[in-house]
């Protein structure tokens, strides 16, 4: 690592020809020889693969709940020693599909009619990541630990809605019809590493509870381990990304507890989209457990006009299915979709991996499918099965053809593959670096000096 710089003094550069030194390695020769790149299957094969998109009936659906997130840190202070904050806004954008339809019919839109597709409840975060802590918490682990728990704890709205209640009845699977009393949610240790655990929660018990090694609060948020990437010197940047995805799919979390709990028929007439795979990534992955659960719970239940479901899909902008979806859309026919199998990833997407695992078993609760819309769009998307297996067919996926229907339908032109309510989302949460960075770094720094 190269030195830096904070005064006068140059920074140290890299050397512009150390590199020849690694080409002409013959160990690094014989390594790369060895490797192997996946390549996209052949025109032919892929062919046997694609099916075509029936019409289908879409009276059922007529909401649409897209949810989105963005975060940005922060230098609260850049000089030595260095302090730094992350901001995170996020949340679920509701509109009618009528609404979005009858922008068809009109010659002009006005300002009115977009206002009605921007409907939005949003949720603010913020956390220290570096030399920071709070005033009554003792380090900025125990500063992150309770911010997060203060933020799922905190009454909202006249009627003092609370994220916790979704989380204790989404961890402690409360959606059963007969609920297990005796299940709990277990910490391996205290977070403070006095030595002292196992700590166990139950659904009757209070999220917040004093560990009995060190006397310090224990909160049921931390069964999301953030606390295990915090470094006390290096800071906690590396788990903003995971925060930022987790919240996003707990407030999914939130909604289709409300729901359940005001009329479970309404399920049936909403479309959720997430920006991003239906995965829980790195720390927070065990929380694919509890999310499978529910999804799977809610798909198998009695058809029927009153019984519950769920139109649930995540639509990938990046990454390395992005990528193979582009290299092979051409040969994708307009209006045709394929479901991709364990096998078929391991050979031309993610190449290896364990012979005796499902690619995406510990953090998926979706089956990854491409689809290239009747206009020409290609998505990939992550749609939920009645169970997670290695090889599923369209038959599997309940209301597959509506929701790739659906999203063939909400095509957005501003952008390559795009989809308005995710574009919309995205508009009205995400924090660009310029000018959001700059305004909220000097109002962190402004509120740091009062």
């Amino acid at each position: 690592m190269a030195y830096s710089s904070k005064g006068r003094k140059p920074i140290e550069r890299a050397s512009k020809i150390a590199h020849v030194e690694i080409i002409k390695n013959l160990d690094v020769q014989a390594y790369i020889e060895q490797c192997i790149l996946p390549s996209a299957p052949d025109p032919v094969s892929l062919e046997s693969l694609l099916t075509d998109l029936p019409a289908v009936d879409l009276d059922e659906v007529s909401v649409v709940i897209a949810i989105d997130g963005g975060y940005t840190e922060t230098f609260v202070r850049e000089e030595y020693p260095s302090a730094s904050i992350a901001f995170f806004t996020f949340g679920p954008l509701l509109f009618y599909l009528a609404d979005l339809r009858a922008l068809d019919t009109k010659r002009f839109i006005a300002p009115d009619d977009l206002q009605k597709l921007k409907q939005i409840e949003r949720y603010t975060l913020v956390l220290p990541t570096k030399g920071i802590r709070h005033k009554g918490q003792p380090t900025l682990a125990a500063t992150i630990r309770h911010a997060v728990y203060d933020f799922f704890d905190k009454k909202r709205g006249p009627e003092g809605d609370q994220l916790m209640g979704s989380l204790k009845w989404f961890l402690f699977r409360r959606w059963m019809r007969q609920p297990n009393d005796s299940l709990r949610v277990d910490l391996a240790s205290c977070p403070y590493r006095c030595g002292h655990g196992p700590i166990s929660f139950s659904y009757s018990e209070s999220a917040s509870k004093t560990c009995k090694g060190c006397g310090q609060s224990v909160y049921l948020t931390d069964s999301f381990r953030l606390h295990e990437r915090i470094d006390e010197e290096m800071g906690a940047s590396g788990i903003a990304a995971y925060v930022m995805t987790m919240l996003e799919q707990l407030v999914l979390v939130h909604l289709i507890h409300n729901i359940l709990a005001m009329k479970p028929a309404l399920m049936r007439n909403i479309l959720f989209i997430k920006d991003g795979p239906l995965a829980f990534f790195g720390l927070v992955a065990p929380l694919y457990r509890p999310m499978r659960d529910l999804i799977e719970h809610l798909l198998v239940q009695p058809t029927g006009s009153t019984n519950p479901s769920v139109r649930v899909a995540g639509l990938e902008k990046s990454g390395a299915f992005v990528e193979h979806a582009a290299a092979i859309q051409d040969h994708f026919r307009p209006g045709s979709y394929f479901v991709l199998g364990d096998g078929y990833i391991r050979k031309y997407v993610v190449p290896g991996g364990d012979a005796g695992a499902i690619y995406g078993q510990n953090t998926y609760y979706g089956q990854k499918v491409f689809f290239r819309a009747a206009s020409g769009e290609m998505h990939v998307a992550t749609i939920p099965a009645t169970n997670y297996m290695a090889e599923p067919n369209p038959s599997d996926i309940p209301h597959l053809n509506e929701i790739l229907a659906l999203i063939g339908e909400l095509h957005c032109s501003m952008y390559d593959n795009a989809l308005i309510p995710v574009a919309l989302a995205n508009k009205l949460v995400s924090l660009s670096d310029f000018p959001s960075q700059r305004i909220l770094t000097a109002f962190a720094r402004q509120m740091g000096n009062t």
